[in-house]
């Protein structure tokens, strides 16, 4: 089919989240021209709808519906516009753990990447970019305070959470897209600074094949979204391609283009779960950091975090139907909800199904499962240890409602099956795994693709493993110091040339 809109530039960027949008961000800076292709609409400068369901038809890929295969599905939560899942996100900072950082250069080769100070000077950058800062207490509100009370009686290392918010004005509404802009997410800072800088973006063009000629990759096809329809594009690449999809999408796109090997491969995740208390008194969720406090408890496998839902979201947490349901429902004030993210150490596959659409086969361990439960079980611990008079632990086969805290003895020492959790996740690595050894990675310690040449993965595809924080930090600071190498690299040839 003959493309009725072409482009060319020095890069092309698939892809606008933390890794697209740092690529297009430094490579821009270093003179090379960038094109910027997104899937999603580009919603920057509009004001984003307050009611939940508006927001993820605009802003999730398929309406927040994406799972697992199998029979105990699991959500797996991605933003598609402009901005990328930082466009609706909570802005949480963590830096890439060091026993994490060792791990890859010894076992994966990436010591070349990984430079510890070249690292930290990514970070620094950054986060002084991104007005990084921890969460002050004017900002807690109720649900964040809460969990400070019940850190604190237990003796748990409890802190504030650090964000790319420092102008945040507590209105809990970072899942719809922060309504003043003060979170620093990437539609709202890399993506406008490449442009000012002379990257083009084009949103509603969907990627579907990425172009090679000799072995090396030329550009991208794929369609625009025209409003009644979509139109066929080319976008040719005269220095580099740069697939920056996501973990689920760029194995998608790769395999799509010819790439097989070790593709779609390691997929991993931070899989979620929640709890709700029942206080006394008005907790008020929506004011407030959506998530500004955390107990990080990495020695265990997880990290128990504070987590504001909209309205509609958290009517749907409640127990009990009919009369009963309404009249906690009249009490959505008195309520706060935590949750807890656990470094499962299962790996899963990511394959193109029929309809183009990834198909994601991911079992967790019976020790993932054990850590979720053990930290499901501290959740209502610190729930009571903070006063509330009830606790909704969300588990099969347990009561839905306990009311003291000697129950909690039941969510510890349950027998619980998988289908016993209801689980979420919105932190995905590993399908295109980075290595040194061309036998067992798909891009080597530049992020360079080992099979086709000029073609680059700058998102969390690459990651070998999962961190057990929060990676959105981590993706913009590996991807920084890659794309500084692209940008020197591109430089000599055009040199040479």
């Amino acid at each position: 089919m003959t493309p009725r809109w072409t482009d060319e530039a020095d890069v092309v960027v698939v892809g606008t989240g933390a890794g697209g949008a740092t690529a297009a961000r430094v490579l821009s800076e270093a003179g090379l021209e960038v094109l910027m292709l997104e899937e999603g609409p580009d919603l920057r400068g509009v004001e984003r709808p307050e009611q939940l369901l508006e927001a993820l038809a605009l802003t999730m890929r398929d309406f927040g519906s994406q799972t697992t295969a199998g029979p105990v599905p699991m959500p797996l939560l991605q933003g598609r516009l402009v901005g990328g899942s930082t466009a609706i996100n909570s802005g949480i900072v963590w830096r890439l753990p060091e026993d994490v950082r060792r791990d890859w250069v010894d076992r994966f080769g990436l010591g070349e990447l990984l430079e510890a100070r070249a690292l930290e000077r990514a970070f620094e950058r950054i986060e002084r970019e991104l007005e990084v800062t921890e969460t002050p207490l004017a900002l807690y509100g109720g649900n964040n305070g809460k969990m400070a009370e019940a850190a604190a009686r237990l003796g748990l290392p409890g802190k504030p959470i650090a964000r790319n918010a420092r102008r945040c004005e507590g209105r809990a509404r970072c899942l719809q897209g922060c309504p003043s802009r003060a979170r620093q997410s990437m539609d709202v800072s890399y993506v406008p600074r490449a442009i000012e800088m002379g990257a083009r973006l084009r949103a509603r063009a969907r990627v579907e094949r990425i172009v090679v000629r000799g072995g090396r990759a030329t550009g991208v096809r794929g369609t625009l979204d025209d409003g009644d329809r979509r139109v066929p594009f080319e976008a040719r690449a005269r220095r580099a391609v740069v697939v920056a999809a996501g973990a689920l999408h760029t194995p998608i796109l790769l395999r799509r283009s010819g790439l097989r090997r070790g593709v779609g491969d390691r997929f991993q995740a931070h899989p979620g779960s929640a709890v709700v208390g029942r206080f006394d008194e008005p907790v008020v969720m929506a004011f407030g950091a959506t998530q500004g406090y955390e107990v990080p408890l990495r020695e265990r496998g997880f990290k128990l975090e504070t987590l504001a839902l909209p309205p509609e979201m958290l009517a749907a947490r409640l127990p009990g139907a009919g009369a009963e349901w309404q009249r906690r429902l009249v009490e959505l004030d008195r309520y706060a909800q935590w949750c807890a993210q656990v470094r499962f150490r299962a790996l899963g596959t990511v394959r193109p199904g029929w309809s183009g659409r990834p198909v994601v086969r991911y079992v967790p361990t019976d020790d993932d499962l054990a850590r979720m439960q053990a930290a499901i079980a501290l959740l209502c611990e610190m729930m009571f240890a903070a006063g509330a008079t009830e606790v909704f632990p969300g588990l099969g086969g347990l009561p839905e409602v306990l009311d003291r805290p000697e129950q909690v003895r039941l969510v510890r020492e349950a027998r619980l099956s998988r289908r016993d959790f209801h689980l979420i996740a919105s932190h995905l690595f590993g399908t295109a795994c980075a290595h040194a050894d061309r036998a067992h990675g798909v891009v080597d310690a530049r992020l360079r693709a080992h099979d086709v040449e000029r073609l680059y993965v700058m998102d969390a595809s690459v990651f070998p493993t999962n961190l057990g924080v929060n990676p959105q930090h981590s993706i913009m600071a590996v991807v920084w110091l890659a794309a500084e190498r692209l940008a020197a690299d591109a430089g000599a040839m055009r040199a040479a040339a």
